[in-house]
């Protein structure tokens, strides 16, 4: 039901975030929604289409007015939708349901190289995190250690490459929780940045890293736009 409800974009609030969550770390949530998005998008193929008659445009205008002219008398009449305007906005929700389908997939985890910490960094590397993020063809690579305790992130990416305009933005993901930017990366290189201790709260192992091109202003952003370019969870060393 959570799936069917994204697909038709009715939810808010905690549901909405749940899903968001969801989309990043669950296939098969997102094979669910893909089902429910495949299927509204046949509604509009089902639908004939139809000449509206000259009295159409009058009739909404009535309507819109509250009343209606029968030729001799103006009466009032029941304001609501016609039979025929739930058709047309089915019909118009399938199209674009269809025309904002997302396809997302999980991609597979191939070893990358992780960045060995510097001399700003602890040299234990006791209760430090690292993830190692890939495309399924290892064009694209992300690998991160990260000290929550003294809340550093270091990272080495290679291979982002957005449209002009977007840039690459590393979202964490904690169990049970809502995706929260860490801001934007870079495309290629190595990233150092010290976190934010609610920052640091939210990088524990089993939270899920995540990388999405989203708009180069306005960083961080509320929410990732699909699709996810690489993800992958956090383990301790």
């Amino acid at each position: 039901m959570l799936a069917g409800e994204y697909a038709l974009r009715v939810l808010e609030g905690d549901e909405l975030a749940e899903a968001r969550r969801r989309l990043l770390s669950d296939p098969e949530f997102v094979r669910e929604v893909q089902w429910w998005e495949d299927r509204i998008g046949t509604w509009a193929e089902q639908v004939t289409p139809v000449e509206p008659s000259d009295s159409v445009w009058p009739a909404i205008d009535a309507r819109l007015e509250g009343t209606a002219d029968t030729g001799d008398n103006v009466v009032s009449i029941r304001r609501g939708p016609a039979p025929w305007s739930i058709g047309v906005a089915l019909a118009g929700l399938g199209a674009a349901a269809a025309a904002i389908a997302l396809y997302v997939a999980t991609p597979a985890t191939v070893p990358v190289p992780v960045p060995m910490p510097t001399e700003t960094q602890v040299a234990s590397s006791e209760g430090q995190l690292v993830a190692q993020l890939a495309s399924e063809d290892a064009a694209i690579r992300l690998a991160s250690l990260i000290d929550p305790e003294g809340r550093r992130l270091a990272l080495t990416a290679a291979g982002l490459a957005p449209e002009q305009g977007k840039s690459p933005e590393l979202w964490v993901i904690p169990e049970g929780g809502a995706p929260v930017s860490l801001g934007l990366i870079p495309q290629d290189g190595r990233f150092e940045r010290d976190l934010t201790g609610e920052e640091a709260d939210l990088l524990r192992a089993g939270a899920l890293l995540a990388v999405t091109y989203e708009n180069s202003t306005g960083a961080p952003h509320a929410a990732p736009t699909l699709p996810i370019i690489v993800a992958g969870p956090l383990d301790s060393v």
